[in-house]
C-alpha cells in the first residue's frame, strides 16, 4: 500500500472521489428526493392579510405515540411590504383550522400522521423562538434539509407578523417523516 496521505494539503486542490456505483454523470440528492419517491414529503402553506391583530400562522404538531419523526425540510414566507417579521417556534400553542398536508408525491396514497393547522391567531404559550427574520419585500426561502428535528409530542410553527398596517402575505412548510 502506498504512504499517500488520506487529508487534503492546504497547499493542493481538494480532492474528492466519487463513490457512487454510477460515476459517468455523478449523482447527488439530497435526504427530500429519497423522501418524496418513498411518498414521506408533506407540506402546507397558508396566504392571508397580515395584521398587526392577526398574524398568519401554520403549526405542524408530531402526536405522541406517532412512530415518526418529522424532519423540517424548508420555509417559505413571502410578503407585500417590508419589515414583516418571520418566527419559527417550538412547541407553540395554536388554535386553528385542522388542515390536511400535501403528499409532494403525487402518486403515493400515504398521508401524513402529522396535525397541520392554520390560523389568524398569535401563538401562546410558551415557545422557544428557533429563527427570526425580518423580510424585505418578496420571498424568502429557508432550506433546513432535516436539520430542525421534532420528534413525537412537539410542534413546529411559523409566525408572520407586522408591527403596524397590514401586508398580503404567504408562508409554506414542508417535511418529511420516517
Amino acid at each position: 500500500m502506498p504512504n499517500d496521505s488520506v487529508f487534503n494539503q492546504s497547499s493542493q486542490p481538494l480532492f474528492t472521489e466519487q463513490v457512487n456505483t454510477y460515476v459517468a454523470p455523478g449523482i447527488d440528492s439530497a435526504p427530500e428526493g429519497g423522501a418524496a419517491k418513498a411518498g414521506l414529503l408533506f407540506g402546507i402553506q397558508f396566504t392571508s392579510t397580515v395584521t398587526t391583530a392577526a398574524p398568519l400562522v401554520i403549526q405542524i404538531s408530531n402526536p405522541g405515540g406517532s412512530g415518526r419523526t418529522l424532519y423540517v425540510s424548508r420555509v417559505t414566507a413571502s410578503s407585500a411590504t417590508a419589515a414583516v417579521t418571520l418566527s419559527l417556534l417550538r412547541n407553540a400553542t395554536v388554535t386553528g383550522t385542522t388542515v390536511t398536508p400535501i403528499n409532494y408525491n403525487f402518486g403515493s396514497a400515504l398521508t401524513s400522521v402529522m396535525t397541520a393547522r392554520t390560523s389568524a391567531v398569535a401563538p401562546t404559550g410558551s415557545p422557544a423562538t428557533l429563527v427570526s427574520l425580518l423580510l424585505a419585500v418578496g420571498p424568502v426561502i429557508v432550506d433546513f434539509t432535516g436539520q430542525i428535528v421534532v420528534p413525537p409530542g412537539n410542534s413546529i410553527t411559523t409566525s408572520i407578523t407586522i408591527a403596524s398596517g397590514s401586508s398580503a402575505a404567504t408562508t409554506s412548510i414542508s417535511w418529511w417523516e420516517y
